[in-house]
């Protein structure tokens, strides 16, 4: 148990740490291992830094700046502080790519749909057969190998891994599961965003900014709206009409 003086300057610590940085944000590493939890360190080295502390001395050096009062309401028991000069998205994108994969549990969430795909295993026939089949997975025996002969959905997105999913996983070394440093809110410059905020998915946030230019440029040239973006398709949709309309004018009448 830490004596009152390390009590005392872990408090002091990280309040000089928060004086540093000018994004923070709290986090949970709740069941993290500590081999994960050094693994993840080390993936944000460089561009962010963990202080862990006890929650109660995580709390003193939070009362230290008064704009964070609203933070400390986001800090449990195992919680973290993260700290960087990365804006609040960024920082959150950094420790949700740095989660690691794991192995399932019994009772654990299943985060996706578990697909077992068709295809030769390094299982040996024996036992294992009957551990496949109360897994809901067809397998058969060719040669000195168990060969699965249907891609098989072990656990729907949403629904409790069973025993004997979890069993089967773990034998065919499949780690479903992600665990990590999650992320609770962010103050940075003056706002705080709670974690659900700052989960973005950057490919999709690319084709709906994308869709919606296509969607108001079509607007734009279809109203007779000029702009530096529509005054060229608004010339070629012009263009065409005109050569449209000149080819109806020549057309020779019909007898």
């Amino acid at each position: 148990m830490p004596s009152k003086q390390q009590k005392i300057d872990s408090v002091k610590n990280i309040s000089e740490d928060l004086k540093k940085f000018k994004t923070v944000a709290i986090a949970s590493n709740a069941s993290l291992p500590a081999k994960s939890y050094n693994q993840i360190k080390k993936k944000a080295s460089g561009k962010a830094k963990i202080d862990f502390a006890r929650h109660t001395l995580l709390l003193r050096a939070l009362d230290s700046k008064p704009e964070y009062a609203d933070l400390k309401k986001y800090l449990g028991n195992g919680s973290v502080l993260l700290l960087s000069d990365l804006d609040a998205f960024k920082l959150y994108k950094l420790f949700k790519q740095s989660k690691i994969q794991a192995a399932a549990k019994a009772g654990q969430i299943a985060p996706n749909d578990i697909v077992i795909p068709a295809g030769e295993t390094n299982l040996p026939p024996g036992p294992v057969l009957t551990d496949l089949k109360n897994a809901k997975i067809k397998a058969k025996i060719q040669g000195p190998k168990v060969v699965i002969t249907d891609d098989a959905v072990v656990a729907k997105k949403g629904e409790v891994i069973t025993p004997q999913v979890a069993n089967i996983l773990s034998k065919l070394g499949v780690k479903p599961m992600e665990i990590g440093l999650e992320v609770k809110a962010v103050f940075d410059n003056g706002m705080l965003y709670e974690g659900s905020v700052l989960d973005i998915d950057d490919e999709a946030v690319k084709n709906n900014l994308a869709l919606a230019y296509q969607q108001a440029l079509n607007l734009c040239v279809f109203a007779g709206i000029v702009n530096k973006d529509s005054v060229v398709p608004m010339i070629q949709k012009a263009s065409r009409e005109a050569n449209a309309l000149q080819s109806l004018v020549k057309e020779p009448a019909s007898n």
